[in-house]
Order: C-alpha cells, then sequence, then structure tokens
C-alpha cells in the first residue's frame, strides 16, 4: 500500500507501525515471499483448489521465474494493475495506457489474461470502459461487507474498519445479492469482505477468530446460494492458513455442493449462462410448458413442484421441458410500476417474470417502485410466495453456492513494495525507465 494510499485508510498512527510489519512480510529477494506463494498453494492444493492471484505486472516483469511454476500448476494469474495505484483517481487515457501495457508485459511471459483486479479494490467507470475495450472478460474490485459474526467491531478498532469500508465502496451484503453481474458484457465479480487487512490490521482478530469469521461468511453466502470470493494476500498466509484450511474443509465437505472454481472460470460461466433460455409459456386453461435451453451443466431449479430433493423447500427439476397445470403460472408477476431495474435484476437472477395487475395468478407477485425495494427484499418476497416456481440456478451441476480463493501479488521483495510510490508518479520506472 502506498503512503498516500496508507494514510487516507489507516491514518498516521497505523501507518507508522505498518513498517515492522512490511519487514516481517518480505525480503531482499525473492525467496521469503516465494516460499509463502508455495505454502499458499500446497493449502489449496490439497482441497483440489486452484486459486486466482491478481498480479502487478511490474512485478511479473521484475520475478517472472518466481511466479512461473504455479502458472504450469493452474494458477491463474489475473492483471492487478501496470504498478500498484489507485485506479480510482485515473482518467480514462491513463488507464488505457498503463493497462495496455500491462497485458503487453503479461504477453511477453506468455500470459493472456482475461480479468482484472484494481489494486487497493478500486476502480471507476472509466476502469470498466477500458477493460472492454482491451477486450478482457471480467472485473473483481467491487467489494461487500457481510456482517461479522462478532457484530460490531472493538470501540478501539472500530475506525479504523469503517476507514477500508470507505476506501473499498464497499456494498452491504444486507442489501444486495452477491453474485456476478453483467455489465455491457463485461462480468463483474465481487470480493468478500471481511478480507485478510481487515481481519488481521484493522480488527486484530485471534486465529480462532479469523477461521469462525470465514466460516460465517461460507455459511451466509451458502445459504443465501451466493459467491464467497475470499481474498487473502500470499504475504498472509502465515497468520491465515490454518483459517484458510478450515474453510475450504468446509466448503468440500457439504451437499449439495459448493462450486470451486477461479475467477477466469467463473467468467466463463456467468457469460454462457447469459446465453441460456428458460421460458414458461400458456398452454391452455390452467396449463403452462416449462423450457430450458442451456447446456448440460445448466441447473433448473423449481419450488413446489416434482423433482430431485436439492435445498430447503427447492428441488431440481428432472427433464428440462414438462408440463405444469394449476391455478398460479409458476413465475414471478410484476405490477406495473414496477421498474425496467427490477426487470433487469431478475432476469438476471434466472427468475422468468410476466407484467400483470393480476397479484394472484403467480407463484410470486411484486408490486415495488423504484426506491422501495432492495434486492435482498425482493428475494425474500418471492421466497415468501406461495408458488410453484421455476429459475435457472446460478451455478453449474446442481451446486448450491460458490467459492473462488484469491490472493493479490503486489510485491515479492523490499524493493518492490519500497518503489512502490515512485511507480505510481510515473509508471514508466516500472520498467526500469523503459517506456
Amino acid at each position: 500500500m502506498s503512503f498516500a494510499v496508507s494514510l487516507r485508510s489507516r491514518g498516521a498512527v497505523a501507518t507508522a507501525g505498518r513498517a515492522a510489519t512490511v519487514l516481517s512480510r518480505f525480503g531482499p529477494t525473492a525467496g521469503l515471499m516465494s516460499r509463502r506463494l508455495e505454502r499458499y498453494d500446497e493449502i489449496t492444493a490439497q482441497f483440489g483448489i486452484r486459486p486466482t492471484w491478481p498480479t502487478t505486472a511490474c512485478v511479473l516483469a521484475r520475478h517472472p521465474e518466481a511466479l512461473a511454476p504455479f502458472v504450469s500448476r493452474g494458477i491463474e494469474l489475473a492483471l492487478h494493475g501496470l504498478v500498484h495505484g489507485d485506479h480510482a483517481l485515473l482518467d480514462r487515457a491513463r488507464q488505457h495506457e498503463t493497462i495496455a501495457r500491462a497485458m503487453q508485459l503479461f504477453a511477453h511471459e506468455g500470459l493472456r489474461p482475461t480479468g482484472f483486479r484494481g489494486p487497493y479494490l478500486r476502480y471507476n467507470d472509466a476502469t470498466l470502459e477500458v477493460l472492454r475495450d482491451l477486450g478482457l472478460r471480467y472485473h473483481s474490485s467491487q467489494t461487500v461487507i457481510f456482517p461479522l459474526r462478532s457484530g460490531a467491531p472493538r470501540p478501539d478498532r472500530a475506525a479504523g474498519f469503517e476507514m477500508a469500508l470507505r476506501l473499498y465502496g464497499a456494498h452491504d451484503a444486507n442489501d444486495v445479492a452477491v453474485t456476478p453481474r453483467m455489465l455491457n458484457g463485461l462480468v463483474d465479480i465481487p470480493v468478500a469482505l471481511p478480507d485478510d487487512e481487515i481481519l488481521l490490521d484493522r480488527l486484530r482478530l485471534d486465529a480462532g477468530e479469523r477461521a469462525a469469521e470465514l466460516l460465517h461468511v461460507l455459511d451466509l453466502t451458502y445459504e443465501r446460494g451466493e459467491l464467497f470470493t475470499v481474498q487473502i494476500h500470499p504475504e498472509r498466509i502465515p497468520e491465515l492458513e490454518d483459517p484458510l484450511a478450515a474453510m475450504l474443509d468446509s466448503a468440500r465437505g457439504r451437499s449439495p455442493a459448493v462450486h470451486v472454481t477461479r475467477l477466469d472460470e467463473l467468467a466463463e460461466w456467468w457469460l454462457r449462462r447469459a446465453r441460456f433460455r428458460l421460458s414458461v409459456a400458456r398452454a391452455g386453461e390452467g396449463g403452462y410448458r416449462v423450457r430450458l435451453d442451456a447446456d448440460d451443466d445448466a441447473t433448473l431449479v423449481v419450488r413446489g413442484l416434482a423433482g430431485t430433493p436439492w435445498h430447503g423447500e427447492e428441488s431440481l427439476a428432472v427433464a428440462r421441458e414438462f408440463a405444469v397445470a394449476g391455478p398460479r403460472m409458476p413465475v414471478v408477476g410484476l405490477s406495473p410500476r414496477c421498474s425496467a431495474a427490477l426487470r433487469h435484476f431478475l432476469t438476471e437472477e434466472g427468475l422468468p417474470h410476466e407484467t400483470s395487475s393480476d397479484a394472484h395468478g403467480y407463484g410470486a407477485y411484486l408490486d415495488v417502485a423504484d426506491g422501495e425495494w432492495t434486492e435482498i427484499a425482493v428475494l425474500a418476497r418471492i421466497d415468501a410466495g406461495p408458488g410453484p416456481l421455476v429459475r435457472l440456478g446460478r451455478w453449474p451441476n446442481g451446486a448450491r453456492s460458490a467459492l473462488a480463493v484469491t490472493g493479490d501479488v503486489d510485491a515479492l521483495t523490499l524493493g518492490d513494495f519500497a518503489i512502490r510510490s515512485w511507480e505510481t508518479r510515473d509508471w514508466r520506472l516500472a520498467q526500469g525507465g523503459r517506456p
């Protein structure tokens, strides 16, 4: 973290105290961090998991030999900027220039990254425009804060916690569904908070408390059928390896399964899913025809209809096309005053819907105007509807929720860390003055 960003997000006292921590995590060569990367790889590999490590391009260019072995083992290196600068403060031209240069440095090492995470988990609208222009498939910088298992932070730690949420521009998981989103062809993949920086440096939790918080987010996302994008930097793996292993062990033992995936694979799934079509058509008086046109790994979820028991009151449909008879159409009815934004949300959620003033003719019915709803409230009202309902599942092969393990690689040596502030002022320094 650069000096300026650290001051803004931590304050002067915490920034001064961070120096000793940095010295303990990095060495004069890449040896110390390489061992931490190895340990990270070992922990995830024992559960059959390949993480995504968003990597600053200048670090890759300086240490290709340290990172190449992990790429050969199936770990994804995503773009993490050319240098470790705050993209929320950069205009479109500067971002286009530097992200394009970062892609060139990756290509020089034989890598074709498909996704981007902003340093400090920060970005602006220009970032998304540039990523589309350059042909990238996904973006993963937007944070979502889940409720802390421990409740409110201790009073002496609350200020640092709140500063982190402001820096990240975090959304509240009590309001939004934590899933990927299609943003004009770009898949936006949210990042879960609390992350490693909050657990260790802001809340200063002990090992048992760290594990409890990770398991708590896993439980929440599993119950809600959402995505848990874990963020643990490799330099912090000694403090978080046991909590990470405990959480991954729990994830792998669940049924229905947790869909564990890299970010590039998750983006590829979400792009495919966006092309699937679930239709419900009337077929005579009190009859309906359900049809799913999708790849074989798509999940068709039903409630109040026959199927294979899955989770709670929901089942998995056995067939991709079938007839339904009854007084209510198995879709969401919407009053005429419901907004286009709500319709768009339901479409991405895989919920067929129809506009009507008949509040009793559907498996669930919504009558809300803009400003009167949140995503979580809407989904709760749909769940409370009488049914029946059909919907396209969020995850492939009948999985209940999804999990991606990520950790940014933004320095491998003390030298990498020390020159960050200078690199962000003149990105050409990242290549020793070679533009």
